[in-house]
């Protein structure tokens, strides 16, 4: 009978604190969950106020941005410049951080997994700033020698952003490069593949969906990158000129939208221009959900493919 109490007493205890955890997990869904909601709101209320000064079409599409004197809300070309600047980083970063996280993952030994994976994670933790500092010190004086112009540059904040996006993409490539199943590189090696014919023809189509999720996430944070990229691509508010003497805009100084808000916000004053910056963040915040939506819709067809299949 003793037993059967302390059994009961067990199970009650058990019960409680399996409940108790539930709440506590439930309770932090909730206010994450909350906390965006808030933060979204609060940006696209704020922004929504700058449109009863200037129409929505003139604000995404005009060519210029002289929001305290002149009380124009241009954003066109920070527009460019940052799908520019996000394209152009993960065109040099993704095809090089596939190629480390395959390294990692099916050729590397031991030792060298020792050394390579502690350092992209030490490059992962490495605070923004620092990638400015290196960028502004030796990326744009290289620039500035061998373009012979002043150096600050959208190629130079493609350059500090794929090295920046580099440990997202190489993590989560080799995880799921890892995740392939053995059972499919031994089929294809016993068919008489070579190493590098496994890899190109059976591992990398079966990772796909997660090279998609690095190379998406990767983009999420380019595109929102603001601090590096401001100390060195000259932040000025023009268009980039994409004519040849300038390499088709690479050595144009320009303005993302990122850099935009953190430009303007130490003086912008309560009103159209303080709104306008919140706008900006919208169009910023939407850019990123709509970019989102397209990789779930693309995952979500392959996975319909491949189970039809």
């Amino acid at each position: 009978m003793q037993k059967y109490f302390i059994q009961k007493e067990k199970r009650f205890w058990t019960n409680l604190v399996n409940n108790l955890m539930g709440q506590v997990f439930f309770l932090s869904a909730f206010i994450a969950v909350l906390s965006l909601f808030l933060i979204t709101a609060y940006v696209f209320y704020n922004g929504i106020q700058v449109f009863k000064v200037v129409s929505l079409k003139d604000f995404i599409f005009g060519f210029e941005w002289e929001p305290v004197t002149r009380k124009l809300f241009g954003i066109f070309p920070m527009i460019i410049t940052s799908f520019y600047v996000t394209i152009g980083a993960l065109m040099l970063s993704a095809p090089l951080g596939i190629a480390c996280a395959v390294f990692l993952a099916e050729i590397a030994p031991l030792s060298a997994q020792q050394i390579i994976r502690p350092a992209v994670q030490l490059l992962a933790g490495i605070p923004s700033v620092i990638f400015g500092l290196f960028g502004l010190s030796f990326i744009v004086p290289l620039i500035q020698t061998f373009a012979e112009v002043a150096g600050l540059s959208i190629l130079a904040a493609i350059i500090i952003l794929s090295v920046m996006i580099l440990p997202t993409i190489i993590s989560i490539s080799e995880d799921a490069i890892r995740a392939v199943p053995k059972e499919l590189k031994e089929s294809s090696i016993a068919l008489g593949t070579t190493k590098w014919q496994t890899i190109y023809g059976a591992i990398l189509p079966a990772s796909s969906s997660g090279l998609m999720t690095a190379i998406t996430l990767s983009l999420g944070r380019a595109f929102g990158e603001a601090m590096a990229v401001k100390m060195v691509i000259g932040n000025t508010q023009t268009m980039p000129d994409f004519s040849p003497d300038t390499l088709f805009g690479l050595l144009s100084l320009a303005r993302t939208l990122t850099t935009n808000i953190i430009g303007d916000i130490e003086y912008a004053e309560p009103g159209p221009h303080l709104q306008s910056l919140f706008a900006t963040g919208a169009i910023l915040f939407i850019f990123i959900i709509f970019t989102n939506a397209i990789y779930y819709l693309f995952l979500k067809k392959a996975y319909g493919v491949r189970r039809a299949q």
